[in-house]
C-alpha cells in the first residue's frame, strides 16, 4: 500500500478496493484516515455490492432513523445514493449542478454519520472539485479567549429537507421572524472525536443555525466570528475528480464544499455513510 502526501489533510494511497483487504491493511487506512482526515484512492472499478462490501468495514452503514436526509424515501435511508448531475441512467440523482456549501453530513440528526466517502462513475471535463476542510485544526487555530467562549455551547441544526429543494439559506436564525418547521436537534458546538479525542469545532456554514439558548444580537456576533475562521483556514484539500476516484473522509472533523458548475457537465458520483454516534 503506497503512501504519498505533502499536506496535513488528504492523502493518496494505492491499493485496490475490490479485493480482499487484510485486517493490518484496513487498520493502517483507518488510521490515516483519522490523521489525515481525507483518504483518496485512485484508479478503482467498484460495483455496487463491492463498494458497500468495503464501506462496511469502517462499520454500517447510516441510517437517518426516519429523520428527511439526501436520497431517502418513506422513512428509508439509501445505502448508496447518486450525487449527479445529467445522469438520465439512474432513477434518481441528487444536488445536480448547483453550489453545495461548507458542511458536515447529516449534522441535523441526533447521531450523525461518522465516515463518508464518494465513488466517481463518470465525470466530465469542467466539472467542480470538492473542498473539505480541516475542522480540528480550525479549533486549534481558535484564541484561548474564544476557546473558553465556546467551550459549552451547543448548535441547533434545523433539517433543511424541511424547506423546498433550493430554498435553505445558511444563516443564523432569528426567532422573531421564522423558527424554521421540523424536529429540532442540539450538539456540542465543540464535540470530541471517539477515537483520536481531539477536539473539533463543529460548525457548519450551509443551514438555518443557532446557538442553544443564546440571544439573536450575541449568538449571530460569535456565529460570524467563527465562520470567518472557517473561511480563512488553510487546512484544506481541494480534490478534482477523476472517473474511478474513491474519496473517502472523516465526516466528524471535516467540512466539505462544492462550487456551482455548467448545467450541461455530466457529473456522476456515489455515496456511502458510515453510522456515528452521538456527538460528545
Amino acid at each position: 500500500m503506497r503512501i504519498k502526501t505533502n499536506n496535513t489533510i488528504g492523502i493518496k494511497l494505492n491499493i485496490d478496493t475490490s479485493k480482499s483487504i487484510s485486517k493490518t491493511q484496513f487498520d493502517e487506512i483507518q488510521k490515516l484516515l483519522f490523521k489525515y482526515k481525507v483518504v483518496v484512492i485512485k484508479k478503482q472499478q467498484l460495483t455496487d455490492e463491492e463498494l458497500l462490501r468495503f464501506a462496511h468495514k469502517f462499520g454500517t452503514v447510516f441510517d437517518a432513523n426516519k429523520a428527511q436526509v439526501l436520497g431517502s424515501k418513506d422513512g428509508k435511508t439509501s445505502e448508496v445514493v447518486v450525487v449527479g448531475n445529467n445522469a438520465p441512467e439512474y432513477e434518481e440523482a441528487f444536488l445536480g449542478h448547483q453550489e453545495v456549501l461548507p458542511h458536515s453530513d447529516h449534522q441535523w440528526v441526533e447521531e450523525p454519520s461518522s465516515i463518508s466517502m464518494l465513488y466517481a462513475i463518470d465525470v466530465s471535463e469542467g466539472s467542480a472539485p470538492t473542498k473539505w476542510t480541516d475542522t480540528t485544526a480550525v479549533y486549534n487555530s481558535l484564541s484561548d479567549k474564544l476557546k473558553i467562549e465556546i467551550s459549552n455551547k451547543r448548535i441547533v441544526t434545523f433539517n433543511p429537507f424541511y424547506r423546498p429543494f433550493g430554498e435553505v439559506s445558511a444563516k443564523y436564525v432569528n426567532r422573531i421572524e421564522d423558527i424554521p418547521p421540523g424536529e429540532q436537534v442540539s450538539h456540542p458546538l465543540v464535540r470530541t472525536h471517539p477515537y483520536t479525542k481531539e477536539k473539533i469545532l463543529y460548525m457548519h456554514r450551509a443551514y438555518e443555525m443557532e446557538f442553544e439558548n443564546e440571544p439573536f444580537k450575541s449568538g449571530v456576533k460569535l456565529w460570524n466570528t467563527l465562520n470567518d475562521c472557517i473561511d480563512n483556514s488553510k487546512f484544506v484539500y481541494e480534490h478534482y475528480w477523476e472517473k474511478g476516484d474513491l474519496v473517502i473522509w472523516d465526516n466528524r472533523a471535516t467540512l466539505h464544499y462544492r462550487k456551482p458548475f455548467d448545467s450541461h457537465i455530466r457529473r456522476v458520483l456515489k455515496r456511502v455513510s458510515i453510522a456515528g454516534e452521538k456527538p460528545f
